[in-house]
């Protein structure tokens, strides 16, 4: 079997199908299940348009029955919810007397493929049973799925700061939330204001801002607008943070220096912060330094299925850590992927200056993936670079959780033996700075954000949202 098609045909299935369900919803769940048919390569959605990991979306009918005609192999027709609503593109497909068209019943409980009791009429199609060993989803109603979606973000209030814009505007579409009002406003001599515009009395606020360049004025819009909130009498104060500014100073590396990742930490608990999402720390211990929950999420699984859609060679592709501190985070990788791994042994002489000096593993006629945290000036990816083609490493890959991308690094990583940087969009780059180079692909957090956000309101493990990349 080699498609799955999924139709979502009308207002209340579209309603319907985003219910918060699990941290998930029905049709993510659908999806979810699906991809664990080994069986199943491609998913599309017929009548929905939504980015969906993993899915073809805004499907036609007739551009999915052009599909089944020239692909080989079984398909299998999905309705999440009320398949009687899509009993025409049904019975369009069915009387191709194609008999590899198979059926599934609405309610998703027990297995995909049965009989379904509104197409009595093709009852002599050729069924197989897939069991859902994990989840039984329950057929809502629309009372219910309205109720349900009320009761668990009705009280939530995203508001956005200056760094991370898009970003808010982007998980605010997937959660079907308007974003808050605010303003950031300036004194004449730098002093910042932050106002709400709205009220957040009794609200879960969550606030998105990245603490990138220029770190101190984003840094302080972070700590005063957790201010404004606690004093206006917000529930709950949440600071999604996806790059977390000050993480490179998590210890005394010579002596006098200060541990600024922890004043970070100090203040922004002072301020009000009841917990801190972030993405890829520098260092994991750095969320000892809270007292408050801290969510350290992680781009590692979306990276994974970005390589994974490249259909690389695992026997002939190797993920390197450009250093031995990153050495779990491309283990990580490496098991996605079904990969070896190797590690650069490299040293500092002084900050943002990089020596590479030796390759631990074999690169020598391989495609290498170095996966790092941060990319600042470049010089750590680049000498990477450098001594894997020295190495006999072939095309080499780069995927960094975030872009800093200072002194001019686009343009040396244009310049560099690097084929292809990934970054997220944890820190928004520059249109200026990727004009000078074609090498930079950047992949969206927004999905995943959204699902962490309805994970923590539903009260769901953080760790089913990794879930979401597990496929192609």
């Amino acid at each position: 079997m080699n498609n799955a098609i999924i139709f979502i045909r009308n207002e209340e299935e579209q309603s319907l199908s985003k219910a918060p369900y699990l941290g998930g919803n029905l049709l993510i769940h659908t999806v979810d299940e699906l991809k664990k048919v080994n069986a199943i390569k491609n998913i599309y959605i017929v009548g929905l348009k939504l980015e969906i990991p993993g899915c073809e979306t805004g499907m036609e009918i007739d551009e999915v029955i052009d599909i089944i005609e020239k692909e080989e192999g079984k398909t299998l027709l999905v309705s999440p919810l009320y398949p009687e609503t899509n009993g025409d593109d049904y019975r369009r497909l069915l009387k191709k007397e194609n008999p590899s068209i198979m059926v599934c019943e609405g309610e998703v409980c027990g297995s995909f493929m049965i009989p379904n009791d509104g197409l009595r009429d093709y009852e002599e199609l050729d069924y197989e049973s897939y069991e859902i060993r994990h989840k039984i989803i329950k057929k809502f109603s629309k009372e219910e799925a309205e109720r349900l979606g009320g009761a668990n973000l009705d009280d939530v209030k995203i508001f956005s700061l200056t760094s991370s814009h898009n970003l808010a505007k982007e998980v605010c579409h997937y959660l079907n939330l308007e974003l808050g009002k605010i303003e950031v406003k300036h004194f004449a001599d730098g002093e910042t204001l932050v106002e709400l515009g709205e009220s957040v009395r009794g609200k879960r606020v969550y606030f998105i801002q990245s603490t990138c360049k220029p770190v101190n004025d984003t840094l302080m819009e972070v700590l005063i607008a957790i201010d404004a909130a606690r004093r206006s009498s917000a529930s709950e104060i949440t600071c999604v943070i996806p790059y977390f500014g000050y993480a490179r100073q998590d210890r005394k590396a010579y002596p006098r220096q200060p541990i600024t990742a922890k004043l970070v930490a100090k203040m922004l608990e002072e301020a009000g912060a009841n917990r801190v999402v972030t993405f890829d720390l520098h260092a994991a211990q750095i969320q000892g330094f809270f007292n408050c929950p801290v969510d350290d999420l992680t781009t590692v699984p979306m990276m994974g299925q970005y390589f994974r859609r490249k259909n690389l060679d695992p026997e002939k592709t190797v993920v390197v850590s450009p250093d031995h501190g990153g050495v779990k985070r491309a283990r990580n990788l490496a098991e996605m992927l079904g990969t070896t791994i190797a590690i650069v042994d490299k040293r500092r002489p002084q900050a943002n200056v990089c020596e590479a000096c030796n390759v631990i593993g074999d690169v020598e006629g391989m495609d290498a993936i170095i996966v790092d945290d941060i990319c600042d000036t470049g010089g750590s990816l680049i000498a990477s670079a450098n001594i894997l083609k020295e190495n006999g490493a072939k095309d080499i890959y780069v995927c960094i959780a975030h872009g800093l991308f200072s002194h001019n690094a686009t343009q040396r990583i244009e310049d560099s033996a690097i084929k292809e940087v990934v970054v997220s969009n944890s820190i928004p780059v520059p249109i200026e700075e990727l004009k000078k180079t074609t090498k930079i692909r950047t992949l969206s957090i927004g999905w995943m954000l959204s699902k962490l956000i309805l994970a923590v309101q539903c009260h769901t493990p953080v760790s089913e949202v990794y879930a979401l990349y597990e496929g192609n």
